[in-house]
């Protein structure tokens, strides 16, 4: 599909500001001690980063002209799913704090944390990095490669939140049960 550079330069641009609030989230993060992790999360991990490659595999075809309707369309998507996927990620590592981590693990002090994102869902950061993922297709304009990058992601998605969830319900039994049946996992009810 054709896109505008103005799609293009969006996606960019907000794509950096995602990252910076990654690396952020990496460099905050305080000693583990005392944990207990799951490696089989790395799995997930493998899963979803192929999902999120294969959406931005392909040609860019840069036809449109980016005040088109098309392509004012175009860039407006990309804008609101980065909107989304960075608001996400920023307040979500925000509220898990040191509990924040790439790979699935219990720290000796973890909290479950039930406020900001996480009132409304169990795992707001991977719905951001959804957004992301959808930001990325929009933006290349690969919109058949969503074919199969969506169905990886959430593949990779559900094998992460599965083990997240069980070490979480293992650390903190009815309280997290409660939690778990009052609040999605990805999806907020609307």
């Amino acid at each position: 599909m054709p896109i505008s550079v103005a799609q293009y330069a969006a996606f960019t641009a907000s794509g950096m500001v995602f990252f910076y609030f990654l690396i952020r989230a990496f460099s905050r993060r305080a000693p583990e001690t005392g944990t207990k992790s799951d490696r089989r999360s790395r799995a997930g991990i493998i899963i979803q980063s192929v999902g999120i490659g294969f959406a931005g595999f392909g040609s860019i075809k840069v036809t449109l002209a980016s005040l088109s309707p098309a392509g004012l369309a175009g860039t407006a998507a990309v804008l609101l799913l980065m909107g989304g996927a960075i608001a996400l990620f920023a307040t979500s590592s925000r509220e898990l704090g040191r509990n924040w981590s790439l790979v699935a693990r219990m720290r000796s002090d973890h909290e479950l944390v039930r406020t900001g994102p996480y009132s409304h869902v169990r795992h707001p950061i991977y719905l951001g990095m959804l957004l992301f993922l959808l930001a990325l297709a929009i933006a290349l304009g690969h919109w058949l490669q969503l074919i199969i990058a969506i169905p990886l992601f959430i593949v990779g998605t559900a094998i992460r939140t599965r083990l997240e969830d069980g070490l979480l319900e293992q650390q903190f039994g009815e309280t997290f049960r409660d939690y778990r049946s009052s609040t999605p996992a990805l999806i907020p009810k609307l």
